[in-house]
């Protein structure tokens, strides 16, 4: 018994060893730790530990990882903050809040309207900086961040925390690993540099960003108290004591809006230094293209005086000329222009105006124009005034009359055609005048910051009219300029006619736009024309809704919009190409002609595409319209889509060109337009028929001009049979050898028929022109005729032979003498 426990005992004891070894060996087969390798001691869960280590030579390849993930995490820490933005925005931004903080807290003195727009605008110029300084700040706290993240990941990896059990077996591996931890040590710290330093930036950009809002609630809460009291008594009546608020004296305001208006137009033109640039290429450009017209029609053109006398400015003056042109143009490049930028682009083009007009308008005229200047000076310098000075209001009184004189003048001028006005401008002399009544009743009704608003705006717009009108007079010039530059031969250029022609089109596009300009200066002169652009934007963009379609009025305008700019552009291309064919002398195959049809159908597509697009139309509303207008085809348009197929059909084959002497049918004439559904034809009476294309292919088409111009001439000349038909031969030969006429192929004179009363010679020769033949022909017969009379050639003509077989006295009728 006592040998059977111990023998159990044994046997349970090598068992429990056996077992302890067989769960060691299973454990290391699953999870193998280097022997090599020691860790220092971390709160971390055993079976955690297990998982995370890794061998000799993983940890070796993951050291060399981590190496390259810290030195492109040290480059975007290194990389230094763009605070080129935030340098320049956060100063403007506390030096606007300190200096428009005062004005508003400040209750003696009042703000006008004008002065507050102005603010508007340069918070808003502000705010635009600061955005994008706080958007470049929350890129980099997010670039930060996701680097604070993977050092992160790096310092917990436990290869940060492993060591050799012997550093003298692997030196290299044991520098490493220290390396490894002092970079990230380093990382680290220059990290958290950064990041307070992109959290200081960020919350001081904020705090900014509030108080800028706080101010702007606080600019449109002074406007629209403002607009409400703009119609309301604010001062004494005059014939009644003065009852004028306290302000500072006029040198005050005057000095104080300067340096504000200055200190706005600085910053406007340094936050749109690439709009400056644009303006600048453009001038020199236009400046550039205006010598070089004028210079090769002064070299090249045979007719060159005749063309410099059909133009007035760009010839004398076109440095000036391109001035006036880009400034008037310049505020649709400029988004938001404060009113001193306006103020100082059209002192610049009412300046270059006076010179313009020095030699074109009479004395009288200009001693007006000078006076109008002194008045629109200082109507520019009341109009930047910040604040209400009530001390204006004689001055302004005072002023309005005497403008109102200087308007009556003007006009009367107008009939003396020696003083030579410019076109439009008694008109805006007469709305002057309405304009400056209004400004003083209003000011003499207590109404002073209504009446200098009327008034001023009266002044400058009268003003801004006149550039506007020379403007238009520039632009007409400078096409014709090119349009005769265009022209190869130097001989060839625009018929009286056609220059007229070309003047009323140009005139009526050029017309529109300066009087888009002028609204545009007058609105925003009243200070109305935000709240204009405001409302009819909520008006346009609000959904209407027809059935279960919903639109709304912005869409539409932008739809038809778009088309008429195509249609426009598709009209004036081929209008020009007509008179460039027309007149030019180039071969057929040079000429435009009917490829133009083919931009014009260009155009219209691309046209009504990019309005579909840009108005929101979907392009399954598209095909249902297009399936509509099949099915319209099918029933009562095929004459229309016949036609317009037959143009692209002219277009591609060629059978006439703008200019191409042609018979269709009964109708002869010369081609003058080519159009999508129809054609014209100058007829030889001077009248335009219309003819469809499908017409022109269906029946049949004689051109005279398709290869060459020349033409064959046929004349019938009878002569007595008791001529020399040799000599007769021979003196019409003679007259056909004359310039004009061609001698290849020859002429021809053959002897034709036998006639009751003549012998009939049928002549033919040819012509190089076909415009021409009729004038040739007219000379030859000329010229035979006078040879066959001083060659006594007889030319018969019919003769009757009259038989009486009864004398009237056999009737008894009464004979008289010739004398009775």
């Amino acid at each position: 018994m006592r040998f059977n426990f111990y023998f159990l005992s044994v046997f349970f004891f090598l068992l429990v060893i056996l077992l302890s070894s067989s769960y060691s060996l299973g454990q290391e087969t699953t999870t193998s730790i280097d022997s090599l390798l020691e860790f220092s001691e971390q709160k971390v869960a055993p079976e955690q530990i297990l998982e995370d280590r890794r061998s000799l030579e993983e940890n070796i390849k993951k050291a060399q990882q981590f190496t390259f993930q810290l030195n492109r995490i040290n480059q975007v820490v290194n990389s230094p903050l763009d605070t080129l933005l935030l340098q320049e925005g956060i100063p403007n931004a506390e030096r606007y809040l300190e200096i428009v903080g005062q004005r508003l807290d400040n209750q003696d003195s009042k703000i006008n309207l004008r002065y507050l727009n102005a603010l508007e605008n340069w918070l808003n110029y502000i705010l635009e900086d600061l955005n994008k300084g706080q958007e470049n700040i929350n890129q980099r706290v997010d670039q930060l961040f996701a680097v604070r993240l993977k050092l992160d990941s790096i310092k917990r990896d436990e290869l940060t925390r492993s060591s050799l059990r012997d550093t003298t077996l692997l030196p290299g591996y044991q520098q490493t690993i220290t390396s490894l931890n002092d970079r990230l040590v380093k990382t680290d710290s220059t990290l958290n540099q950064e990041r307070f330093l992109a959290a200081g930036y960020q919350s001081r950009i904020s705090n900014l960003i509030i108080r800028m809002n706080d101010i702007e609630e606080r600019l449109e809460a002074q406007k629209r108290l403002l607009e409400r009291a703009l119609l309301e008594k604010e001062t004494n009546y005059l014939w009644e004591p003065n009852a004028f608020p306290s302000t500072e004296r006029l040198i005050f305001i005057f000095r104080d809006s300067f340096k504000f208006n200055l200190n706005i137009t600085r910053n406007y033109i340094n936050n749109h230094l690439g709009n400056n640039l644009l303006l600048i290429l453009l001038f020199g450009l236009l400046y550039y293209m205006s010598l070089q017209n004028l210079k090769k029609i002064r070299k090249e053109k045979e007719f060159s005086e005749l063309i410099m006398n059909r133009i007035k400015y760009v010839n004398r003056y076109p440095l000036f000329a391109s001035l006036i042109i880009i400034m008037s143009i310049s505020p649709f490049l400029y988004p938001n222009p404060p009113v001193s930028f306006f103020s100082f682009l059209l002192i610049l083009k009412v300046t270059i105006s006076g010179v313009l007009l020095r030699k074109r308008i009479g004395s009288n005229s200009m001693k007006i124009w000078g006076l109008f200047f002194a008045l629109f000076l200082i109507s520019i310098t009341s109009n930047l005034y910040w604040e209400v000075a009530y001390q204006e209001r004689w001055h302004l009184l005072i002023l309005g009359l005497l403008g109102i004189y200087l308007g009556w003048r003007m006009i009367s001028l107008e009939k003396e055609k020696e003083e030579a006005l410019p076109k439009y401008i008694p008109i805006a002399a007469k709305i002057y005048i309405s304009l400056s009544v209004l400004g003083i009743l209003a000011n003499i009704l207590g109404r002073f910051s209504l009446g200098k608003m009327i008034g001023i705006t009266a002044t400058l717009s009268l003003m801004h009219a006149v550039p506007l009108v020379i403007f238009v007079a520039i632009i007409r010039e400078m096409i014709y300029l090119q349009i005769e530059v265009s022209r190869a031969n130097e001989r060839d250029f625009t018929s009286v006619i056609d220059y007229y022609d070309i003047q009323k089109r140009v005139n009526r596009f050029a017309s529109y736009l300066a009087i888009v300009i002028w609204g545009y200066f007058f609105l925003e002169s009243l200070g109305i024309l935000d709240s204009i652009l405001r409302r009819v934007g909520d008006f346009l963009s609000q959904p209407r809704n027809i059935l279960n379609a919903t639109f709304n009025f912005a869409q539409i305008g932008i739809f038809f919009l778009i088309i008429y700019i195509a249609t426009f552009l598709a009209n004036s291309i081929a209008y020009f190409t007509q008179i460039r064919d027309q007149q030019s002398d180039a071969q057929r195959s040079k000429k435009m002609g009917s490829s133009v049809l083919l931009i014009r159908l260009a155009l219209l597509i691309t046209g009504f595409l990019i309005a579909a697009a840009a108005s929101g139309i979907s392009m399954d509303k598209i095909t249902i319209v297009l399936g509509a207008f099949s099915l319209g085809i099918s029933f009562g348009l095929q004459t229309i889509v016949n036609n317009l197929v037959s143009g692209v059909i002219l277009a591609f084959e060629k059978p006439i060109q703008i200019g191409d002497t042609v018979q269709v049918g009964n109708i002869e004439g010369v081609v003058k337009d080519i159009g999508i559904r129809a054609s014209k034809i100058k007829n030889w009476d001077g009248a335009e028929v219309i003819i469809p294309n499908g017409d022109l292919l269906a029946q049949s088409l004689t051109n005279w001009t398709l290869s060459d111009k020349q033409r064959r001439v046929e004349l019938i000349i009878g002569v007595s049979y008791n001529a020399d038909m040799d000599l007769v031969t021979q003196l019409i030969q003679k007259e056909l050898e004359v310039e004009g006429i061609l001698h290849s192929p020859p002429a021809r004179v053959l002897l034709q028929t036998f006639a009751d009363n003549s012998v009939n010679f049928r002549v033919l020769f040819w012509v190089n022109d076909v415009d021409v033949w009729v004038i040739m022909r007219d000379q030859v017969m000329r010229a035979i005729f006078k040879s066959f009379k001083e060659h006594g050639v007889e030319i018969p003509f019919p003769q009757r032979d009259l038989h009486v077989k009864s004398f009237p006295g056999l009737i008894q009728e009464k004979v008289f003498k010739a004398d009775d």
